[in-house]
């Protein structure tokens, strides 16, 4: 929460203050005719949030938990759906613990929708019997504005706080928007058949289980996205990400930047303790850089030893800083393996490229950073080079970031070379 904005801050919390506000509103006017059924509700909600499927992309999941909030929302009213909408998010930050700041946002935006929906539905109905055609008017258009407020709020975060429009985030994505109010839909149905006879409820077990092993086919073709062994990110889905950026990048004309990484000498610790050991050391290091780049920074692994660094909105001074951050904390890493009585080390070359001017192709900034590192490589490895504008430079030794950015000066003959001398 550090790195984001003045404006990204004061977003989160006046979006915290209203969440309050509307939840402190209601818990004096519930009544808890049932209890039980209340706790059943909350402890499912929570199970949802725990057990959600990923979505077709990194920003997107889809929640069961929508199906009770649904439920709840027409059997009790706003106000017991709150309830269930707290308690569901406070279990899913401590079973996965998750960050908080995004996890009472979640909470705030659903409260917050939960309540708009309560409004509409009070503005729409007439009295309390399902069979009038204006409550079920209400119902629909109460849970519609609950799922777009939903999503609205979503996009607003993500655009804040990383600078993606609603379309690359995908947050207003045809599919996603409908599925949401498909399942706050599938859960007010359900509630009007426990109205009339609960155990007719039982008849929605096996479409659940059903629509539940449909929403899991995105999820698993983002495993066709993800290296088996380190959990990073694979090539394609690199290449294919930063088409994306770069587009966006063109447009905005904003900063973007690469990092290419090799593991030096991992051949010898294959030939010295076994490929065993050498599999902890790629699995060790690829956890390394995960937790170490944002949230929107794409991580994968290129092949073999070799990783790639996919890093928006970064300039070629900050995308280098991050590299030397990575190398020595990758240097100080140890590795228990079986067939060492000692723990061993690694060390990583890094190449650094960015985007210099409109209208470079991918393969361009990445042959760039290839070439930083092997030029890293060439001078002794261990150590990082950037490269720009056809020369290699020593960023630190450079006074000004502004000089760094504008590529004009020679600064270290260490890294500085020309193309023509490799």
């Amino acid at each position: 929460m550090k790195s984001f904005s003045r404006v990204t801050k004061l977003f989160l919390f006046v979006t915290y203050l209203a969440g309050i506000a509307t939840l402190l509103s209601h818990i004096g006017q519930l009544e808890f005719n049932q209890p039980w059924l209340l706790l059943v509700l909350c402890i499912l909600a929570s199970l949802g949030l725990v057990l959600q499927v990923e979505g077709s992309t990194d920003q997107s999941h889809f929640s069961f938990s929508f199906i009770v909030y649904g439920f709840t929302f027409v059997l009790f009213g706003p106000g017991e759906a709150i309830i269930v909408i707290l308690v569901a998010h406070i279990m899913e930050l401590i079973w996965k613990r998750s960050s908080w700041y995004y996890v009472f946002f979640n909470m705030s935006s659903d409260i917050l929708g939960m309540e708009a929906a309560g409004a509409i539905y009070t503005l729409i109905k007439q009295g309390n019997h399902p069979n009038v055609w204006q409550n079920t008017l209400g119902i629909l258009i109460g849970l519609a504005v609950f799922s777009l407020f939903n999503h609205l709020m979503v996009g607003i975060i993500i655009w804040l706080a990383h600078e993606q429009s609603f379309k690359n985030s995908g947050v207003f994505d045809f599919f996603s928007v409908i599925l949401d109010l498909a399942l706050l839909y599938f859960g007010a149905g359900l509630s009007i058949a426990w109205m009339y006879n609960p155990f007719a409820t039982l008849l929605f077990v096996i479409p659940t289980y059903v629509l539940y092993s449909a929403l899991r086919v995105p999820e698993l073709e983002r495993k066709t996205e993800i290296d088996s062994k380190t959990g990073l990110f694979n090539q394609s889905y690199f290449k294919k990400r930063m088409n994306e950026e770069l587009a966006r990048s063109n447009r905005s004309e904003r900063p973007m930047s690469v990092i290419i990484a090799d593991l030096d000498l991992l051949r010898n610790i294959n030939n010295t303790y076994g490929h065993i050991a050498g599999d902890e050391v790629l699995v060790g290091v690829a956890k390394t850089m995960k937790q170490a780049v944002r949230e929107y920074d794409v991580v994968s692994r290129f092949g073999g030893e070799e990783f790639a660094i996919l890093l928006p909105e970064t300039t070629l001074l900050h995308a280098y800083k991050r590299a030397e951050e990575l190398r020595r904390a990758i240097e100080q890493l140890e590795f228990s393996v079986p067939t060492s009585t000692t723990p061993i080390r690694a060390t990583m070359s890094f190449g650094v490229a960015h985007r210099e001017k409109a209208g470079q192709m991918p393969n361009e900034i990445i042959h760039n950073a290839d070439l930083a590192l092997y030029n890293s490589k060439l001078k002794g490895r261990n150590r990082t080079c950037a490269h720009a504008n056809h020369i290699y430079i020593d960023l630190p030794t450079v006074n000004q970031a502004s000089s760094a950015e504008s590529m004009g000066s020679h600064p270290d003959a260490s890294c500085k070379d020309e193309l023509g001398d490799i």
